[in-house]
């Protein structure tokens, strides 16, 4: 009798542990599940967010694009509403309860085209290449790696003395073939033999030639738009004076004419050479658009072609 009553005793006991167990699997397998349900629910809320923040965004591209499809003048100058695109996306937050969109609107004419300097033959054009060397010379950089931008623009396997052809780039640890062809963005420029992203970006000793590249233009320098470097590049015969003449001048009034240019001293000179190099209006513009909702932030980098009054995307990136 008291060997069953022990059984019966240890029966309840392992009855009661098992139980216990049980509930604690339980408690666990719930409070885990209570924890995957809230990551889950915040998972949710942040992707909710940033899909909010993204078209918030791409309200700020195409306010950008409408402005520049209102705008019919016969010249681009940054006094116009596109130049104040800044204004404008400061009034956006209310437009929505709970978000807003700040950004830049730039013009690609006032950057030089590095893919100009081959021609469609594949053969160096000239005075692009000596634009070019210029402008590096101007933002101090060494003008040797313009060999190394040719051999990745032109077609052929032709070394030049500081360049790179196909069996350098294929001998790299990570290696890949060149381009040999023309630039769809400026990032592509990181992979060209003695560059890297301090190119772009720049450094605390000299301003980053990302601000003076663009494959978006047709070639002409915006005069109303361009920086010092930029109209010093025109011509090796135009000196700091000259270029900070052109923007004192249009800061008071924009450029209509590209002939303009010639009442401004110095200018009347070289204008017979740089004549055809030169524009007051432009078809390119590049912006950068930062959209947000609560906490969440998406940044859209593109670049659009203005075509009478319509407007086409060429480069589209979200950040």
């Amino acid at each position: 009798m008291r060997r069953q009553s022990k059984v019966i005793k240890n029966e309840d006991g392992a009855a009661l542990l098992l139980t216990l167990l049980i509930l604690t699997i339980l408690v666990v397998s719930g409070l885990e599940l209570t924890r995957v349900m809230r990551v889950e629910a915040q998972l949710a809320g942040n992707f909710r967010d940033l899909t909010q923040a993204y078209y918030i965004a791409y309200s700020g591209v195409e306010m950008a694009r409408a402005i520049i499809q209102e705008d019919d003048s016969s010249y681009d100058s940054l006094e116009e509403k596109w130049g104040q695109f800044g204004l404008f996306a400061h009034f956006s937050s209310h437009l929505f309860p709970e978000g807003y969109f700040t950004g830049t609107l730039a013009d690609e004419g006032a950057k030089f085209n590095p893919n100009l300097m081959i021609d469609s033959y594949g053969n160096v054009v000239q005075k692009k290449k000596d634009q070019m060397e210029r402008l590096l010379s101007l933002l101090g950089y060494r003008t040797e790696v313009l060999d190394a931008i040719l051999d990745w623009l032109d077609p052929d396997e032709l070394k030049r003395n500081e360049g790179a052809e196909k069996e350098y780039y294929l001998s790299l640890v990570n290696r890949y073939p060149p381009k040999n062809g023309p630039l769809n963005t400026p990032e592509e420029m990181v992979l060209i033999k003695g560059l890297d992203a301090s190119f772009l970006l720049g450094n605390a000793d000299r301003e980053g030639m990302g601000n003076y590249l663009t494959p978006f233009s047709e070639g002409k320098i915006n005069i109303n738009t361009a920086s010092l470097a930029m109209l010093m590049s025109l011509s090796d015969k135009i000196d700091q004076s000259m270029a900070q003449a052109v923007i004192n001048y249009r800061q008071q009034k924009p450029f209509r004419k590209e002939e303009d240019i010639r009442t401004i001293a110095g200018w009347e000179a070289v204008f017979p050479q740089i004549s055809s190099e030169i524009s007051v209006r432009s078809n390119y513009f590049a912006m950068e658009i930062q959209g947000y909702y609560r906490d969440a932030q998406v940044r859209v980098q593109t670049v659009i072609r203005r075509d009478g009054r319509r407007t086409q995307i060429l480069y589209w990136k979200v950040l």
